[in-house]
């Protein structure tokens, strides 16, 4: 084949290769343009959806904190409400800026300027209710909140934020969709192109490749965004959980004093007063411990910890905590002697059953309350049911929700809303059903079933002993809260025993001296690197014998309850009922008689 006709061919092969290369280029530049516009796309969407999250969490942290410090008169709960106007209104601004854009959607303008006139109307609502309460007007307060007058306008406000950022994630999705469809119609000229040899095939091959880790990367950074949002919010409730410490104390402090006040007054006008102060107390701290209760379910640190136990273990504890309750309201508590053996974790089920029992107390305003466990097979129902006013049928999915209290519930006698939805929250954390049959008018039924113990408890025969006076027993009380520390001392000195008061670790050393002590009551956290369960090793040692104690913590932290739980000590959760403490301690001293007796 001569050289002429070897022409034409390789001008063909130097044209397929010239028109290959030029289409590589055109690809390689055209990728680079689409990736930086789709980058720019999905920033733009970002900072848009961001906002509006951000604009929404203002307001709610705003409201919270409103409710926060018309509950507790803490004005410590009013940084995110003051904080909330400027940066609400930086949001906004920078919302209409970006949809004012090029890549902005002017339809949205006017919803964001409706949502901006919703913004104002929900700081102005919530600015009314805490100038009333500065202006001493408390009840009107609490009245306007408990209202719900704002709701219709969070839900709106929520709403229009929700439709927004749901329109931009659809214009981002029909960005990329074009950004697609420019992709395809580039990879069918491509294709035209690779009939003239392997070569285009295998180029093509390379730019879908190319493009193919170029959509990775854009989908794994919209998951890492996910997952930062998620963290955050997990973020925001792990400190709520973690900070109950420091919440407590005042509480803690204040059911002490109003304990050693009402064994002080006499009269009637005086006694009614030092009852409804110890009635407001006990509604706070209930408010209080759902709070925290909810917060730690979402932080997630509660986990379960089953084992087999006697459920009458905690009705005994339940008697106790709602007999006085019950009585006070006229009502019947009848908390069935319990036979059954369960396996769950006690703690959580004893949460749930505590909400029950609560709530058929508060609600119910004549007649009776009443707890059984029955067994059947393998798995024991738990009944806790009431004579109160019942829940209609369409609104019993709507007592499950967070924050939702019906309206058939007295205004006094409301709490927080967030008992059932605790109670639906830890049952599904223990894999337990919750049953419920309600009748208007007639009362309400809550049966939990949970399984029952593979193998029966050992059976314990003990004698029955008289539980030990408290009268000059020498009591060390350990604590680093002055007024936790007075409010101990005078419950102590009431049951007649001898009081020795200090603040740290070396105080409680050195008052201790030479002679043990009968009991201590210490505090876990006594300042930095000191510890109450640390300090009851440092007495055992120093005695030679293990002094009876129990440690009192505002800490419910998992790692602090794990460091408890291996102490091997008695423990109290604060805020502590007095009655509670003193039948721990009288328990503890009973335990160590009677090992002094076996001896």
């Amino acid at each position: 084949m001569d050289s002429g006709s070897l022409r034409a061919p390789a001008l063909l092969s130097i044209g397929a290769l010239i028109l290959l290369a030029c289409l590589l280029v055109f690809f390689v530049v055209d990728s680079s343009e689409q990736q930086r516009s789709s980058a720019l796309a999905i920033r733009f969407a970002e900072q848009v959806i961001g906002d509006l999250r951000s604009l929404e969490a203002r307001v709610a942290d705003a409201e919270s904190g409103q409710r926060g410090y018309l509950l507790t008169g803490d004005t410590g709960y009013l940084l995110p409400y003051d904080a909330a106007p400027a940066a609400s209104g930086q949001l906004l601004l920078r919302l209409h800026q970006a949809l004012s854009s090029p890549l902005g959607d002017g339809t949205e303008l006017a919803r964001l300027n409706e949502t901006a006139a919703l913004v104002t109307t929900k700081l102005n609502e919530l600015r009314h209710a805490v100038e009333l309460q500065q202006n001493g007007r408390t009840a009107e307060a609490l009245a306007l909140v408990r209202s719900n007058t704002g709701l219709a306008v969070m839900d709106k406000l929520r709403a229009d934020i929700a439709t927004i950022a749901t329109h931009e994630g659809q214009w981002l999705n029909s960005w990329l969709d074009g950004r697609q469809r420019d992709q395809n119609l580039a990879t069918g000229v491509a294709a035209a192109g690779g009939v003239f040899a392997l070569l285009m095939m295998l180029a093509a091959c390379v730019l879908a490749a190319f493009f193919a880790r170029a959509s990775a990367a854009v989908r794994a950074a919209l998951q890492s965004a996910r997952d930062a949002a998620v963290s955050a919010d997990r973020a925001k409730s792990q400190f709520l959980a973690t900070a109950s410490h420091d919440l407590r104390q005042p509480l803690h402090a204040m059911n002490l004093f109003i304990s050693a006040l009402r064994r002080r007054v006499s009269g009637d006008e005086a006694v009614r007063l030092v009852g409804n102060m110890a009635s407001a107390a006990e509604s706070m701290q209930m408010m209080f411990n759902s709070l925290l209760d909810v917060s730690k379910l979402n932080a997630g640190v509660v986990e379960p910890n089953p084992r087999d136990f006697p459920i009458e273990e905690v009705f005994a504890r339940l008697r106790s905590a709602f007999a006085g309750s019950a009585a006070d309201k006229g009502l019947a508590l009848d908390i069935e002697p319990g036979t059954c053996v369960l396996h769950t974790d006690p703690v959580l089920l004893e949460s749930i059953l505590r909400n029950l029992i609560s709530n058929a107390v508060r609600y119910t305003r004549h007649g009776q309350v009443t707890v059984q466990c029955c067994q059947r097979g393998n798995i024991a129902t738990v009944e806790v049911s009431d004579t109160g006013p019942g829940i209609p049928n369409d609104q019993i999915e709507q007592a499950f929700q967070e924050f939702q209290r019906l309206d058939n519930a007295n205004a006094a006698e409301r709490g927080l809303g967030l008992g059932l939805a605790i109670v639906r929250r830890l049952a599904r954390l223990l894999d337990l059903q919750i049953d419920i049959e309600s009748v208007v008018g007639i009362g309400t039924s809550f049966v939990a079933h949970v399984p029952t113990a593979t193998e029966p408890l050992p059976v314990q025969v003990g004698e029955d002993r008289p539980a030990p006076s408290l009268a000059g027993k020498r009591i060390l009380l350990v604590d680093d809260d002055p007024l936790v520390r007075e409010g101990l001392a005078r419950e102590i000195a009431d049951w007649g025993a001898r009081v020795t008061l200090v603040g740290s670790v070396d105080g409680a050393l050195w008052a201790t001296g030479d002679e043990p002590p009968d009991i201590a009551i210490v505090d876990r956290d006594l300042g930095p690197n000191a510890s109450g369960v640390d300090l009851l090793a440092l007495l055992n040692a120093s005695f030679d014998r293990t002094i009876p104690g129990v440690i009192v913590t505002g800490a419910t932290d998992s790692a602090a309850l794990d460091e408890l739980r291996r102490s091997g000590a008695a423990w109290l959760i604060k805020p502590i009922d007095p009655a509670v403490l003193r039948a721990k301690v009288t328990q503890l001293l009973l335990q160590t008689r009677e090992l002094m007796v076996t001896d």
